[in-house]
């Protein structure tokens, strides 16, 4: 099996919610998270790209939201993670 590595940086606009992790307990946050944000994109109908993601940020602070379709929709309720840079690498 043949493997390509191909590092590059991906930007994206996420809404969500963020929140600490306490006791480091990323996952749980992070879930709970989602709890609150698909109860609200479905409620409000908001179009959305499908994929829950997760940020992982300094001071066991983590955000989680989902890409929408029109990242320019106002009034949501759902807080704006505009542009930040991940480096990804896929295999």
């Amino acid at each position: 099996m043949k493997v390509e590595i191909i590092s590059t940086v991906l930007k994206l606009d996420i809404s969500g919610f963020s929140g600490i992790a306490a006791n480091k307990n990323y996952a749980g946050t992070a879930f709970a998270l989602m709890d609150k944000i698909w109860p609200l994109i479905k409620s409000k109908g908001l179009k959305h790209k499908g994929l829950n993601i997760w940020v992982y940020e300094p001071q066991e602070k983590v955000f989680a939201g989902v890409e929408l379709e029109d990242p320019a929709v106002q009034d949501t309720g759902l807080e704006q993670k505009n542009n930040p840079a991940f480096e990804i690498c896929l295999l």
